[in-house]
């Protein structure tokens, strides 16, 4: 049966013959937004229409016409209900303005047939609000007569539809005292001059045809479109859990930082965006190369805007398992505060609840979405009863510790979630105890400390132990810039699987003297003491690499936790920081004797009070050890160690035989590769330049100095000597005075 079109037909024919039914996957009633321009004057214009085509003037005027253009739609099998495919913004408007005129008139008991034809099927606010209008009693001010009905509730002005509802009704009645009384009789008449044509659509076509049409103006949002053909193809109940608990729900979500509501539909989106990500990553199931687009399509509020998700990816999801979906959100909205509250409770600074980041960010990390798949784990696990509070603290502690200290990307995610997936039991103490191997793709350390936690804090409980470990273990957790790592507290010089809580108080008390937030505390980063204190002992050459030379807490984070055990171990079991009685530990057998002058400078030396602040690490560049810093573009800032250059222009500046630019005022070094000095001869100044390549240079016009371009070898060709004869400062004079004579007798002949 193809589409065909109804003309010139009247609102009051087709209420009085069908339902006309505005269907669930509508946008929301937007002829009654407020913009302060277009859309006020469009209201203002279209009621006054409506009022001039059933108002007869004092004059005798015949009525003039109304016409509302044409709405698509389509009957039921049954052929007592239409649909509006379009239209419904129109329909809506004339309804409330026949509701309007009949009540101010008190004949709305006449017209029985508005209160059971017409629904906006939406959502249950919208739906709630239209039934009260038949419930209050006639008057003359028709919003202050809808809000003080006991019936009334203020979270109806949430919803956009009602506002907007509220907002037309207000324009209507303003308009109505401009018009003759005892409308009635004209506008509930099938031969009224309100008028419309209808294009009735074939069965199924219409939300099709929907979408089409509204290509060409706002289209439906993600949400909207979701909810209808999930109300659809699964279960037609859950319309009332979307649009009632859910929406309260989303609603409160949904408030800007000015405390007034928003679309709730981003919010909605957002979390079953989220949850459909979820459920794909944690099985594999589908084309694993567009899991992304669920999380891409995230925050738009339409279609023109993000890359559109057809419904039948998202039941890939959900076939077979919308009882969880059900459940796990029937949960979070039941559990959310206290879940709130105890996150809190355990964030670590500067850290977000990641539930909110998840419904409202736009850009969620994987941190975030880490914690909810293990919180959706934990409600199945407990089968989705209340939050029993202490087993819960205990499980999100855990995973705060797991997360903050794994690094998670869309590379491992799904496999993180398997790992989460196989728990088998709600009390994580427990499962870390007896199966702890099964969390695999987190840091492997973090997890072995979890379990060693676990197991002191159940060995105290059972022992009756006054201690308190769970007590003391979760305040190290949260000091300093630990996060959550602490196992260099409880671990000796052989490191892990050797738990020794033994040691852990001592090392706590020092801790606790030795870092703050930062990093390294004011005390211990003067004279780079507690940086040189650790290298001093270091006992594999291995262990200096790899590793910035700072104060900061990121490096000592990564210190600390590391498998430099018996250094650390030495550290943090320390009486005093003292380098009175030291001697280099690395193994001569391991290493060279560069090496070992480079542990002795280190630890001798005041580099590091320089070198710290731009948080250098040890590198092998050019036949030389070097204090490199951190993504460095300015070989200025490089500083060779271990090399006999150092001590001897250090030892020339400082009896002023020489002067560099590149000297490290206050100690023994230089800034950069090739370091450049003056040396005064003969009443003049005369440049050179020792370089990385083991010749000093005469430079002139910071040159190197030409002396026969024919000759191959480097010394005959410029003016340059070797340094592999000069063993001291004598020695350098000399070589200089040499190199200054022979270029001047070049000059003189």
């Amino acid at each position: 049966m193809g589409n065909s079109i109804k003309s010139n037909t009247t609102f009051w024919t087709e209420i009085s013959e069908y339902r006309i039914l505005v269907p669930y996957y509508q946008r929301d009633y937007a002829q009654g937004r407020i913009d302060g321009g277009r859309i006020d004057n469009i209201r203002k214009v279209f009621v006054e229409e409506l009022y001039r085509a059933i108002n007869v003037t004092d004059e005798g005027e015949d009525k003039r016409t109304c016409h509302l253009g044409l709405v698509f739609g389509s009957y039921d099998d049954a052929k007592t209900t239409f649909i509006a495919v379009d239209g419904q913004q129109r329909l809506t408007t004339v309804f409330l303005f026949y509701w309007y005129v009949a009540w101010r008139e008190g004949k709305l008991s006449d017209f029985k047939v508005l209160s059971t034809n017409f629904s906006w099927n939406t959502r249950s606010y919208s739906s709630q609000f239209v039934d009260l209008l038949f419930k209050i009693d006639q008057a003359n001010n028709v919003i202050e007569t809808i809000k003080s009905s006991s019936d009334y509730f203020s979270i109806w002005e949430n919803d956009p539809t009602v506002k907007g509802m509220l907002t037309m009704l207000e324009e209507i009645e303003s308009q109505y005292p401009r018009y003759k009384c005892n409308l009635c009789d004209n506008l509930f008449s099938n031969n009224c001059n309100i008028r419309y044509d209808i294009l009735k659509l074939e069965k199924d076509s219409d939300s099709k045809t929907y979408l089409k049409m509204n290509s060409r103006g706002r289209s439906l949002t993600t949400f909207e479109l979701f909810k209808s053909k999930f109300i659809d193809y699964y279960k037609p109940l859950f319309a009332k859990q979307f649009d009632e608990e859910w929406l309260t729900f989303m609603l409160e979500m949904s408030r800007d930082e000015t405390g007034g509501f928003v679309e709730p539909d981003i919010s909605y989106m957002n979390l079953i965006n989220e949850y459909t990500y979820l459920m794909l990553r944690s099985k594999d199931i589908g084309n694993t190369k567009r899991y992304d687009d669920f999380i891409a399509a995230k925050l738009k509020g339409n279609l023109t805007d993000i890359p559109f998700i057809g419904f039948e990816r998202y039941k890939i999801a959900f076939d077979g398992n919308t009882e969880h979906f059900e459940k796990v959100f029937n949960w979070i909205i039941a559990n959310y505060e206290t879940i709130e509250i105890i996150d809190a409770e355990q964030r670590f600074p500067e850290s977000k609840f990641f539930l909110k980041e998840i419904i409202k960010s736009n850009d969620p990390n994987f941190s975030h979405r880490t914690k909810l798949f293990s919180l959706i784990k934990f409600a199945k696990l407990i089968d989705y009863a209340n939050v029993e509070e202490e087993l819960f603290r205990k499980w999100n502690r855990v995973f705060r510790n797991l997360v903050e200290n794994t690094d998670i990307d869309s590379s491992n995610f799904g496999n993180i979630c398997k790992a989460i997936d196989r728990i088998n039991n709600g009390d994580i103490y427990s499962y870390l105890i007896s199966d702890s191997d099964q969390l695999t793709y987190f840091d492997n350390g973090q997890v072995k400390e979890e379990k060693a936690k676990a197991e002191q804090i159940l060995n105290d409980k059972s022992n009756n132990n006054d201690k308190l470990w769970e007590n003391v273990i979760k305040t190290a957790e949260s000091f300093a810039f630990f996060r959550g790592s602490i196992r260099f507290l409880y671990l000796d010089e052989n490191g892990s699987p050797n738990w020794n809580w033994a040691v852990f108080d001592k090392k706590w008390i020092n801790a606790q003297s030795y870092f703050d937030v930062n990093g390294v505390s004011e005390k211990y980063q003067k004279d780079s003491l507690l940086i040189r204190y650790f290298i001093s002992k270091v006992k594999s050459w291995g262990d200096l690499l790899g590793i910035n030379f700072d104060n900061t807490s990121g490096t000592w984070k990564k210190i600390l936790t590391s498998n430099r055990f018996f250094a650390i171990d030495k550290v943090l079991m320390s009486n005093s920081i003292s380098f009175d009685e030291y001697k280099p530990l690395l193994d001569p057998l391991d290493c060279d004797d560069k090496q070992i002058s480079v542990q002795n400078e280190l630890v001798k030396t005041n580099i590091l009070d320089y070198t710290s602040k731009l948080s250098s690490k040890l590198n092998w560049r050019y036949g030389n050890y070097c204090l490199y810093p951190y993504n460095t573009k300015s070989q200025r800032n490089i500083c060779i160690i271990a090399n006999k250059r150092n001590k001897i222009l250090s030892s020339l500046c400082k009896e002023d035989k020489i002067s560099s630019d590149n000297e490290i005022v206050n100690s023994d070094y230089f800034w950069g590769w090739d370091i450049i000095f003056k040396y005064p001869k003969f009443g003049k100044s005369y440049n050179f330049q020792w370089n990385t390549d083991n010749h000093v240079y005469l430079l002139i016009d910071g040159r190197p100095v030409n002396r026969d371009d024919t000759k191959d070898d480097l010394s005959e060709k410029l003016y340059c000597f070797g340094v592999s004869g000069v063993s001291d400062e004598d020695a350098l004079l000399q070589r200089l005075d040499q190199l200054i004579n022979q270029y001047v007798l070049t000059l003189v002949s």
